[in-house]
């Protein structure tokens, strides 16, 4: 009796264990990021999204700003910058 309990207990814990659960959905990442480059002047366009290592990474164009980027939102939400690039117009 005891050795099925403990069997069960282990079997959800490792279950749990190795089940990684995004608690923000790939929907929301990308709002976060056009959020976070809201322009008057032009439309942030999501360009590709990834997930990898637990983070979504997107990639995101202001044509009208000449700016594009990649940007990566961890599963609180938390936007961190991996690249930016506004070209020249001169």
């Amino acid at each position: 009796m005891y050795f099925r309990v403990f069997v069960i207990i282990s079997v959800i814990l490792l279950g749990a264990c190795t089940n990684i659960r995004n608690v923000i959905s790939e929907d929301e990442a990308k709002q976060i990021v056009l959020d976070n480059h809201y322009s008057h002047n032009g439309k942030t366009e999501i360009l590709s999204v990834e997930l990898k290592n637990n983070k979504y990474y997107i990639e995101w164009e202001i044509k009208d700003n000449c700016e594009r980027g990649k940007d990566s939102v961890n599963k609180e939400g938390k936007v961190e910058i991996v690249e930016a690039q506004i070209c020249s117009t001169s």
